[in-house]
């Protein structure tokens, strides 16, 4: 089968579609990726797609095509016109590349922004094919949540735009069960289906050495990897640590693996309330080499802010910490919280409680190994019930070729 998949992210940015490229390519299907210029997280084209980039025009077999965009920047304004202008070189510069290229089907990664909706339709109906439209964030909610936008109007206006782009969807996929229900709440939305992120336990057989950034300390070491932005909630957990702070518990240190738009806050923030000494910051790392950066840890945080849209999303490092076989300190509320609880794999206050998550650290400072390991098996043995990589993905071939097949027959009749 002929898949054109179509992400604004991509390799060498690390997302989950890469993954989801490199088995379907390996189940025997041709594969096209249309996407932009590698930019994301830090906002300015990579350094090395610019010095040769030839070198990322395949990946794992499958053949990328890349439409110029503009850096997202650190500003609001950069990041308008780094949507707008996938938009536009996706469906103009994009369809001139992709003219003498037929397909079988297209599968568009929706993160933001969800306009890559209206390039799916585009292909949908140029190519004279079907599409799946995965949801992974949701529009207007999440711009909403982040304050990003406050005008009903334009909320008004963006509601019509996803209706309108569900409505071109063959199948909807959703992250969360949460999410697809309220995809659902959408008139246009007909045929819809729970497909979550997995987990990637198979990175975490492979033998490593400790990762050399980070230095070897007999402290308990708390790891947060991922993007460092306004929806993780950072001034609560550096709330947390002040508290812990006051009662000079210095037992423990949080180590930050990412970029992101608060990282430099979060710098200045540290130095103001002196509490360099409980953390460290490091870049973004290939997630290849996330194992080795987990070795260090004694647990994984993950933390979001307390809004309706974020309760219902299931954040893709949960499932990436479940199976590293390491527990997990949560301030974190809904679907998220919910597996967590479900796997007894951690604990888990509400979001936006930095009382209370101080009191979670502090009490998984003082548990013993035994008990941390237990919670680390049980996020593991959970995950691979639950998320798969295998069987989600085989699961996925099995959607695409029923929904090819139920094209071929209606074209028949």
């Amino acid at each position: 089968m002929k898949i054109l998949i179509i992400s604004q992210y991509f390799w060498p940015e690390n997302f989950r579609i890469n993954e989801l490229t490199e088995d379907l390519v390996k189940s025997g299907h041709e594969l096209t990726v249309l996407t932009g210029y590698p930019n994301y997280p830090n906002g300015d084209i990579y350094k090395e797609y610019k010095k040769n980039n030839a070198k990322y025009s395949r990946y794992k077999g499958a053949r990328i095509i890349r439409v110029p965009i503009m850096p997202r920047k650190r500003n609001k304004f950069n990041l308008i016109l780094n949507y707008l202008s996938f938009l536009f070189s996706s469906i103009f510069l994009g369809y001139f590349k992709l003219r003498k290229t037929n397909f079988d089907i297209i599968f568009t990664c929706q993160l933001s922004p969800v306009t890559i909706g209206i390039t799916s339709a585009f292909y949908s109906k140029t190519k004279k094919c079907p599409q799946i439209f995965w949801v992974l964030d949701l529009w207007p909610d999440t711009l909403e949540a982040l304050d990003i936008i406050k005008n009903k109007f334009l909320i008004r206006f963006l509601k019509t735009l996803v209706n309108w782009i569900y409505g071109r969807c063959d199948l909807i996929l959703a992250q969360s069960k949460k999410i697809l229900k309220e995809i659902n709440s959408y008139p246009s939305a007909r045929n819809t289906s729970y497909f979550p992120s997995w987990g990637d336990s198979e990175l975490f057989k492979k033998e490593t050495k400790p990762a050399i950034e980070i230095k070897n300390k007999k402290i308990f070491t708390i790891l947060f990897a991922g993007n460092i932005g306004k929806a993780q909630d950072f001034p609560n957990l550096i709330k947390a640590v002040e508290i812990l702070s006051s009662k000079n518990n210095n037992k423990f240190r949080i180590i930050l693996i990412g970029e992101g738009s608060e990282k430099n806050w979060i710098k200045k923030e540290i130095r103001k309330r002196n509490l360099n000494q409980y953390f460290e910051l490091h870049k973004s790392y290939p997630i290849k080499r996330m194992n080795s950066f987990f070795l260090h840890a004694d647990a994984l945080l993950v933390t979001l802010l307390d809004k309706k849209v974020f309760n219902m999303t299931i954040p893709g490092k949960i499932q990436f910490y479940l199976s590293s076989g390491i527990p997990i300190i949560g301030m974190i509320g809904g679907e998220g919280a919910n597996i967590i609880k479900e796997a007894n794999a951690g604990v888990v206050c509400k979001p936006g409680d930095h009382i209370k998550l101080s009191k979670i650290i502090f009490k998984m400072i003082n548990l013993n190994k035994n008990d941390l390991k237990k919670m680390g098996k049980n996020g593991k043995e959970y995950c691979e019930r639950e998320f798969s990589r295998e069987k989600l993905l085989n699961k996925l071939n099995k959607i695409i070729i029923k929904e090819i097949n139920k094209k071929k027959i209606y074209k028949v009749k």
